[in-house]
């Protein structure tokens, strides 16, 4: 699986997965956010770390080959992995507290903070395995 957007999203995904954070405390201190545009702001933050997580997944990468594709197709694995094992301690905790709903709140985008770790992992570990073998 190829990086499908241009190697400059990638930064950008990650300044507005920044912006996305930090804003809404700012617009809370200083009194911009309120019950009646509580669930609006929420909306809009999933929305923006949704769309920020996107664009630092599926961004290519300056020196982008096949060992880059088959990283993220690995990270895509692993996060499915991580995900599966994060919604069954997510169902016995629901269960232990009687709220069973409380394990669906986030899912998708906890998957996708999953393939992004993952695939940043695996691209540094791919990075430092090249730097140490061009030693030898």
């Amino acid at each position: 699986m190829n990086g499908i957007l241009p190697h400059y999203c990638r930064i950008l995904g990650y300044v507005i997965l920044i912006l996305s954070v930090f804003v809404p405390i700012i617009m809370f201190l200083s009194g911009r956010i309120n019950d009646s545009n509580l669930l609006l702001v929420k909306a809009s933050v999933k929305l923006f770390v949704w769309f920020a997580l996107f664009m630092i997944f599926l961004a290519r990468q300056k020196q982008e080959d096949d060992g880059t594709a088959k990283i993220r197709l690995k990270s895509i694995y692993y996060a499915i992995y991580l995900l599966g094992i994060y919604y069954i301690v997510a169902l016995i905790i629901g269960f232990r507290h009687e709220n069973i709903e409380s394990a669906d709140s986030n899912i998708a985008i906890l998957y996708m903070v999953f393939n992004v770790v993952c695939m940043e992992f695996f691209t540094q570990k791919q990075r430092i395995d090249r730097i140490f073998k061009n030693k030898k």
